[in-house]
């Protein structure tokens, strides 16, 4: 079973993979193009480490009913389900 924290990590870590791919001109032009054009759209580290604060708030029955608020309203949507129905 994967753990949340062991996402979150995959996830930083292969952002920071694809930068990597998209930088190294030792690669071949169509495999940069490639890396480049899935960060175009890719969750950066301050993202999902938002949605990781926004899922933790709304798990937790230790934060005030106030906390709870603003970590919603200041959130920003990132991801939809729409997509699902597509796979």
């Amino acid at each position: 079973m994967t753990l949340p924290y062991e996402r979150t990590r995959a996830i930083v870590k292969t952002e920071d993979f694809l930068r990597e791919l998209s930088r190294d001109g030792g690669l071949p032009q169509d495999i940069r193009s490639y890396a480049k054009s899935l960060l175009r759209h890719y969750p950066s580290a301050a993202e999902v480490f938002s949605l990781g604060r926004l899922e933790e708030c709304l798990a937790s029955d230790t934060h005030d009913d106030e906390y709870r608020r603003r970590v919603i309203a200041f959130h920003q949507p990132l991801l939809c389900s729409s997509l699902e129905k597509e796979r």
